[in-house]
């Protein structure tokens, strides 16, 4: 699927997976770069790049704390959200090609499974990343 909406964002400022990026900033499931390389599941050398790219094209900034300076945020900027928005309807008509033979029924009662199938996969990625710190 990632490569299906990838196709969509051709022709434009963003991959699919910057746009990803900007997302999870804008709706602070992330808030700094460890967190981001792990949502998107790449190094934070990739990471870094990523950011690198956005904060150049001011889509993205970073944000030191003034109580310690080690503590970078992520913020996403006015032009990132706009970028985000404008985009969003590759996203969302991708997905609606996909459900396009469920009866409206059909994918809310999709959508409650994942919701609950993603809530129980972070429960599970959350105890098994304690149980590691726990023991180290």
């Amino acid at each position: 699927m990632s490569t299906y909406v990838e196709s969509k964002f051709e022709g434009h400022d963003l991959s699919f997976q910057q746009w990803i990026a900007l997302k999870v900033v804008r709706d602070g499931t992330v808030s700094n770069a460890g967190e981001l390389s792990r949502e998107l599941g790449i190094t934070t050398g990739a990471t870094t790049r990523m950011i690198d790219v956005l904060e150049a094209r001011g889509l993205i900034a970073r944000d030191r704390s003034v109580e310690d300076r080690r503590v970078v945020q992520l913020v996403i900027t006015p032009a990132g959200r706009e970028a985000v928005l404008s985009l969003q309807g590759h996203v969302v008509s991708s997905w609606n090609e996909v459900v396009a033979d469920f009866t409206q029924e059909e994918a809310a009662t999709l959508v409650s499974l994942l919701t609950r199938l993603l809530g129980a996969a972070e429960r599970v990625a959350d105890s098994a990343l304690a149980n590691r710190e726990i023991e180290a």
